[in-house]
C-alpha cells in the first residue's frame, strides 16, 4: 500500500513520501535523527497497512481525520522505546554468544597462568572469552571482582560473573554463570559445568558481579 501526504494549492497537488513524513515527524518530536533512528523508520514503512504509526504521540488520532481504520487498530511506538528494544535485542545476542563462546571451552585441561586452549585458569578463561567478544577485564579473579556492578544471587543472567573464596583470599575463583543454576569455570580438573546449589560452591560463594 503506497502512503502519501498531499498538500493542495490552487496551482498543484504534491505526494510527500512516507519515508520523509516519518523523519519529518522525528524532528518535531525534538528526536535527533541517527543511524538507528533511520532503520526505525524504515521498518515502520513495512508495517501492515491496516496500522499507522504514530512516532512520540500517547494519545489515538480523531475517527474523524479521515481514515478509515478504526482507532483499535492504531499503533503508537516512540523513538525511545525502539531504541530500547534494540539494546535489548543486542544484549541478548551478546550473551549468547558468550555462552556459546565459554561452552567450547569445555573439558580443556587446567594450567595456572594460562589462558588459552592448551591450558587454562579460572580468570583467564573469563578474560579470553570476554575479549573474544570485545569485551577488556582485569586478568585476575580479585580484579574481576572489581569490574561492573554488583548482582544478587537469585538475579543472575547468562553471562554474569559468578566469585568463590576458595582458598581464605577474598575472591579467588570466577566462573561463568550460564542460566538454571550452572556455571561453568576451570577447576582444578578441567573447564566444566557446576551447579551453583552443589554444596562445596553455595558455602563458598562470594558474589556475582554483571560487566555487560
Amino acid at each position: 500500500m503506497q502512503v502519501a501526504l498531499t498538500f493542495e494549492d490552487s496551482k498543484q497537488r504534491t505526494s510527500v513520501p512516507k519515508h520523509v513524513v516519518g523523519l519529518a515527524a522525528a524532528l518535531l518530536a525534538g528526536t535527533a535523527i541517527t543511524p538507528m533512528n533511520m532503520q526505525a523508520v524504515e521498518g515502520m514503512n513495512r508495517l501492515d497497512e491496516r496500522t499507522s504509526v504514530s512516532i512520540g504521540s500517547s494519545s489515538k488520532p480523531s475517527q474523524n481525520s479521515g481514515m478509515n481504520e478504526k482507532a483499535d487498530n492504531y499503533t503508537y511506538i516512540s523513538l525511545s522505546n525502539l531504541k530500547v528494544i534494540e539494546a535489548e535485542k543486542e544484549m541478548e545476542l551478546i550473551r549468547d554468544s558468550i555462552i556459546s563462546s565459554v561452552l567450547s571451552w569445555e573439558g580443556i585441561q587446567y594450567k595456572w597462568g594460562g589462558r588459552t586452549k592448551g591450558g587454562v585458569d579460572c580468570s583467564g578463561l573469563v578474560e579470553r572469552v570476554f575479549r573474544d567478544q570485545g569485551i577488556i577485564l582485569p586478568r585476575t579473579s580479585y580484579e574481576q571482582f572489581r569490574a561492573g556492578v554488583g548482582i544478587p544471587k537469585a538475579k543472575l543472567e547468562p553471562g554474569d560473573l559468578v566469585f568463590f573464596n576458595t582458598n581464605g583470599a577474598g575472591a579467588s575463583h570466577v566462573g561463568i554463570y550460564l542460566g538454571n543454576g550452572e556455571f561453568i569455570s576451570a577447576t582444578r580438573n578441567c573447564v566444566q559445568k557446576q551447579s551453583l546449589d552443589n554444596p562445596y560452591w553455595a558455602g563458598t560463594y562470594r558474589g556475582s558481579r554483571r560487566v555487560l
